[in-house]
């Protein structure tokens, strides 16, 4: 698989059928989320947002003892939008330091078990 030279992300993507309960600024959401990795996601939204805004992320991992909750922090890295200009989602990129060690380490296993 090549490397497209526009990549910034340092962590691969997994494509992911969850669902996160999100704080995007000062509303709430309930959206899905198309991939995930240790450095962010792409949540599909259509909540308005700027770039720079904090979110944070509570979602539910499958876990062989049951669902594992965990929080994700960090703020809005992209936009994404369609030709007419409406939003298509966002994408999230993580403040490593913000998130629990516990959280980080399930996202971890999770991602390592969904490759």
């Amino acid at each position: 698989m090549s490397k497209n030279p526009q990549e910034k992300r340092a962590s691969p993507r997994v494509r992911v059928s969850l669902t996160a309960h999100c704080r995007i600024g000062n509303r709430f959401v309930r959206d899905p989320i198309a991939d995930l990795s240790t450095g962010g996601l792409y949540l599909k939204t259509k909540e308005p947002a700027r770039e720079g805004l904090p979110v944070r992320v509570a979602l539910a991992l499958p876990d062989k003892d049951g669902p594992r909750f965990l929080t994700l922090v960090g703020n809005v890295a992209r936009l994404d939008r369609d030709e007419k200009g409406r939003l298509l989602g966002i994408g999230v990129s993580f403040s490593a330091e913000e998130i629990g060690s516990r959280d980080r380490e399930a996202l971890e296993r999770f991602l390592a078990s969904a490759a």
